[in-house]
């Protein structure tokens, strides 16, 4: 029977080398670990040089490289547990943020989502306090207000259908939506 011979795009193929360059020294960093344990705790030297220290160095090199983010995050009062910052918020006429961040509270790239595909965006030049947003994307999609002055405000959502939503503020307001 003949083997199936399956061709790669070359970011498949990069991806691919990544991974096994990766399962390489995660394998020699345990083999080195290994041998070191038996040498320490059995007095049994292993029969090939081992460079602990240069296997230590390369693993952490490389759980680095795979764990390179773009985020911004913070540190909470829980170790190991990390959150994205909140965004400046327009107090007068934002519904106060949960002491816990949500995704309702957490830092939004306002240009990412404008210049992202199947983005609504609608401006309220009167000022008050329910905009009811009619955007026909068939969804319930996520929603980012900023008041005149390009500050995120934080508003009550009530998702009426998978086109409309309304959003309730404090005190009267004027800026623009965007869902997306």
């Amino acid at each position: 029977m003949a083997k199936a011979i399956r061709s790669y795009s070359n970011a498949e193929q990069v991806k691919e080398l990544s991974l096994l360059k990766r399962i390489k020294v995660e394998q020699t960093f345990a083999q080195q670990v290994y041998a070191n344990f038996q040498s320490i705790r059995f007095g049994i030297e292993a029969c090939c040089y081992t460079d602990v220290e240069q296997a230590i160095l390369r693993k952490d090199i490389c759980d680095w490289q795979n764990a390179a983010s773009t985020k911004i995050v913070v540190a909470t009062e829980v170790p190991g547990v990390f959150v994205e910052p909140l965004a400046k918020i327009n107090s007068e006429s934002s519904i106060s943020c949960p002491s816990i961040p949500t995704n309702v509270c957490t830092v939004l790239d306002l240009e990412s989502i404008i210049g992202a595909t199947g983005t609504f965006t609608e401006c309220f030049t009167d000022d008050s306090k329910l905009w009811t947003i009619t955007h026909n994307l068939g969804k319930f999609p996520s929603v980012t207000i900023v008041d005149d002055n390009k500050e995120v405000v934080i508003g009550a959502i009530d998702y009426k259908s998978t086109n409309q939503v309304t959003v309730s503020f404090n005190s009267p307001l004027d800026g623009c939506a965007f869902l997306n």
